[in-house]
């Protein structure tokens, strides 16, 4: 702009005296220069990359003063989990670092053996995920993980972090820039050893801590974290795995009437010492403040105005033989353990000791029509030879005068025959599988197997199963 003013003051009219001025000008044109000089060295600082150690202290602030203003808030997560095993088992078996070494170089030594799905509320208060069903009416009192089986991972939610930018002895080291999803990101590195760790992994009754390391991705001018990687060192043998891996994917979000750093998908990567492989895949969703400390109310309109002790339920008696009818279809590609299952009560019986037949009930508290809610507590997908769906389902409660009522209960199978079809040549299985309760759960879950090719199965309304009353809080077979 200053060379333009200058140049514009200059008129043929002018000719000669720009002559005479010509020496008064140079000085002018010196600064004007000058100028031109500082302007660009100015613009070239201003230019300058932003410091990585400042990056990574701005940034470690931001992260620790959010998650401390983080006020209670429950979200949604969908978890989709992988199971893979060796498709040439070796003997003896590969160690750990081996079969990490041949996987990294992806010699595709393995194949899908299973897949399953769960459906869960979680609620972060304090540092501390307390996990329900989606759709409970209340969330236990205990750590969400004693209601999951299998691999399965917690500390997105903020632990991993406090744990990582307030260790005493935790090592970063910056790598360079990066490019994620078209964004110039700070990657670093870090190591977290055992004595400042509390990232804890279960030992069979107990659990123990394990050191770990990996890398967070920061974006300098916005100083939010984007993405952590978390890698444990190798795991205690008692584990039965060696090692696992964890991406978490974070990102702005709005709680309440702040934003606060949440993650919005992660991945864990389990390889056991079996030589067996897991991915666990979860998504977030619906997150918002929680306010309630004992009850979770997805539809406050939907509260009752009647307080619930006004009606007590009522007490079911055991040996009652109900068969119930699906109100709903069970669609193994939407369906996820965790999810409510909704029948009608369509015949009610009792078993005749002399003729073991089932014969209608007398008087029973329990009539045609009844609903009955329960949960899926597995949804399984096995893809060896014979592929199948397993749908595990417990039985929860019975509405009787409009009251819902605790409902014990599990499916007689001892009545099914037991056949053996032949497949192919290789492979026979017996057309009643035999049952497993899932580890841990309680003998009232109870498996529904659907031999099949298909790459889903649909468990249709009108499903009718038979189910056995039981005394309450039982979980053993009658």
């Amino acid at each position: 702009m200053i060379p333009s003013i200058h140049r514009g003051a200059r008129t043929h009219a002018d000719a000669r005296a720009s002559e005479t001025n010509e020496t008064a000008t140079r000085p002018m044109r010196a600064s004007i220069v000058s100028a031109t000089l500082l302007c660009l060295a100015l613009a070239t600082s201003a230019q300058t990359p932003p410091n990585p150690e400042q990056v990574l202290a701005k940034a470690r602030d931001n992260i620790l003063d959010r998650t401390e203003r983080l006020p209670n808030y429950t979200c949604v997560q969908t978890v989709d989990r992988k199971y893979f095993k060796l498709k040439n088992p070796q003997s003896p078996v590969l160690s750990c670092d081996d079969m990490s070494a041949k996987r990294n170089k992806k010699n595709n030594l393995l194949y899908l053996e299973a897949t399953d799905r769960l459906c869960l509320d979680v609620k972060v208060s304090g540092g501390t995920e307390i996990g329900s069903w989606a759709g409970a009416s209340h969330f236990g009192d205990g750590n969400v993980m004693k209601l999951i089986k299998g691999p399965f991972g917690t500390g997105a939610f903020g632990t991993l972090l406090t744990d990582i930018f307030t260790g005493s002895s935790v090592s970063f080291y910056f790598d360079g820039e990066e490019s994620v999803d078209s964004l110039k990101l700070f990657r670093y590195r870090y190591e977290v050893s055992r004595e400042s760790s509390h990232y804890m992994i279960h030992t069979g009754n107990d659990w123990a801590f394990t050191a770990y390391d990996g890398a967070v991705w920061i974006d300098p001018n916005s100083l939010e974290l984007r993405r952590l990687v978390m890698r444990t060192s190798e795991l205690p043998k008692e584990t039965g795995a060696g090692e696992s891996t964890t991406t978490v994917e974070y990102a702005s979000t709005r709680i309440g009437t702040g934003d606060f750093l949440l993650p919005q998908h992660s991945d864990l990567h389990f390889l056991m010492r079996d030589n067996t492989e897991s991915d666990v895949a979860t998504i977030y969703s619906a997150c918002h403040q929680f306010h309630v400390d004992a009850n979770l109310i997805p539809d406050p309109g939907a509260v009752p105005a009647e307080s619930p002790a006004a009606r007590a339920p009522s007490s079911i008696p055991a040996g009652l033989v109900l068969t119930l009818k699906l109100a709903e279809p069970i669609d193994t590609d939407t369906a996820a353990a965790g999810d409510v299952v909704a029948a009608t009560v369509s015949d009610v019986g009792r078993l005749d000791r002399k003729s073991k037949k089932i014969v209608p009930a007398e008087e029973s508290v329990i009539q045609k029509g009844s609903p009955v809610r329960g949960r899926i507590v597995l949804l399984l997908h096995l893809l060896d030879l014979p592929r199948s769906f397993v749908i595990a389902i417990q039985i929860e409660t019975v509405e009787i005068n409009g009251i819902p009522s605790p409902l014990f209960a599990f499916r007689p199978q001892d009545s099914e025959p037991w056949t053996v079809t032949k497949v192919t040549l290789e492979h026979r299985y017996r057309a009643r599988p035999i049952f497993f309760p899932p580890r841990g759960q309680t003998a009232l879950v109870c498996d529904f197997s659907f031999f099949t090719n298909a790459e889903h199965y649909v468990m249709p309304r009108g499903y009718e199963s038979q189910w056995t009353t039981v005394p309450p809080l039982t979980d053993a077979r009658p």
